[in-house]
């Protein structure tokens, strides 16, 4: 089993940012990857670097507006004699109010969901990055690989076609999973973090060649408030193409494990040529995400799940911000994947 990994993540160092209207420091500290990294060398894995795909995949997934202001924005925040960093301070909700003229403030406010996703001056190039370590685990598996590990910081799920939130900017696993299907594959993606993968829903609402299916904590009171629920089966043109599980508050192993089950269940009734997992940590008791109560001890299971998939799949990382737990539940999650080459 390969791992692919890029350390231009350390660029990105959010600092304080706000929830609920209390300030507090970013957990997406570097020292994730870190320990992430340590668990795959301890497991003898091979670590690769990231290779440059372009921006091509980015705009087949989100709008060129929004790459451009992710591009720019901190830039263009500084010549405007504001201090810090892009931070929305107001919000437009109407999607078809966008005007290229409008100033950077307006632009934070359209495209950023919440204050928990700053931009500074090193955001693009580590989203940048990330995108492309998800891209070429993806282009590994093309190559024969079956099962591949995307190290990606920052994560990705939130980030839907349009916006940014959640502490991602890019989503790295829509990104590599509609490079690898550019054929017209189907594809499916099971996303196991404890937050619902709006962004990757909102990407893939209405497209039937992509099955979107996610465990998650319920949104009700929880991040990312709007989507996750169980009636939400996609578009017009893809019902069906969308499979929710969520979970009540404070659920442990049993139930978790059970939701990994039912979405992986209905990802494979697609007959998918491969399966992209959004792998997040922070379902952990112990993690600050405060979201569910489960053990280390799932994620060795949810690895042996997986381990029993018949076509490729490609792990792309997501959240987790207990670092002093992160290195031991990803050792486990691995030793229950038990790769093989």
């Amino acid at each position: 089993m390969k791992v692919v990994y890029s350390n231009l993540h350390r660029g990105y160092v959010p600092g304080d940012v706000v929830e609920n209207g209390l300030v507090r420091p970013s957990r997406d500290v570097p020292e994730r990857l870190d320990a992430l990294l340590r668990a795959v060398k301890n497991a003898g894995l091979d670590v690769v670097d990231a290779s440059d795909h372009g921006r091509a995949p980015l705009a087949a997934v989100h709008s060129t507006a929004y790459l451009d202001f992710l591009a720019n924005a901190y830039q263009e925040w500084q010549s405007s004699g504001l201090p810090g960093r892009v931070f929305p301070a107001v919000f437009e909700t109407k999607s078809q109010a966008y005007r290229d003229d409008w100033s950077v403030i307006a632009k934070a406010g359209f495209f950023m969901r919440d204050q928990i996703t700053p931009v500074d001056e090193g955001t693009w190039l580590a989203a940048y990055w990330s995108a492309q370590t998800a891209l070429t685990a993806a282009e590994l598996v093309k190559r024969g690989e079956r099962q591949v590990y995307a190290l990606c910081r920052p994560s990705g799920h939130h980030a839907g076609r349009n916006f940014g939130g959640g502490a991602t900017y890019l989503n790295n696993v829509a990104i590599a999973a509609k490079w690898f299907a550019r054929g017209g594959e189907r594809v499916a993606i099971l996303d196991v973090d404890v937050h619902h993968g709006n962004g990757t829903q909102d990407i893939f609402w209405n497209d039937d060649r992509f099955f979107f299916s996610s465990v998650h904590r319920s949104s009700a009171g929880y991040y990312p408030h709007f989507t996750g629920y169980r009636d939400e089966v996609g578009g017009p043109a893809a019902r069906g193409s969308t499979f929710n599980w969520p979970l009540l508050e404070n659920a442990a192993d049993g139930e978790f494990v059970e939701g990994v089950k039912r979405c992986l269940g209905a990802a494979l009734r697609q007959d998918p040529v491969a399966v992209f997992v959004s792998l997040g940590f922070d379902a952990l008791a112990s993690d600050p995400a405060s979201g569910l109560r489960v053990t280390e001890q799932a994620f060795e299971t949810i690895g042996t799940i997986l381990r029993s998939i018949a076509v490729p799949v490609i792990l792309v990382q997501e959240g987790g911000y207990d670092v002093g737990a992160l290195e031991s539940a990803a050792s486990r999650l691995l030793s229950g994947f038990k790769v093989t080459e």
